[in-house]
């Protein structure tokens, strides 16, 4: 009994899919469990230049955080360059939900990327 030749490329797309992520999930096991090792903390700086794009950028990096599980090893801290106080207030109804996050300033650090 031969296949369809849509089955065999149906095949050959989810054999694809399935080995993509499982590369993705080693690569993430392998990356996090290297930095859990080395207790190397480190700080993301998140900035919005307008209001407009402050729940955007904050939370884009935020979740990335909260995907990766770097709860412990990941700081990230909001920061204001304009002083704006609706940025302000955005981050702060933010912060609410993401504990591990803070709105601060730029500190030049060793332990900063």
């Amino acid at each position: 009994m031969a296949l369809e030749p849509i089955v065999i490329v149906l095949i050959c797309m989810l054999s694809c899919f399935v080995v993509v992520a499982a590369a993705k999930a080693v690569s993430l096991w392998m990356t996090k469990s290297r930095l859990l090792r080395e207790e190397v903390p480190f700080t993301v700086y998140v900035t919005a230049q307008s209001a407009e794009q402050a729940e955007y950028v904050v939370r884009s990096a935020l979740e990335r955080v909260k995907w990766l599980d770097l709860y412990g090893m990941c700081r990230i801290v909001c920061l204001n360059p304009a002083e704006d106080p609706e940025i302000d207030a955005i981050y702060k109804n933010l912060l609410r939900k993401y504990p591990f996050a803070e709105i601060g300033t730029l500190q030049t650090r060793k332990d900063v990327l």
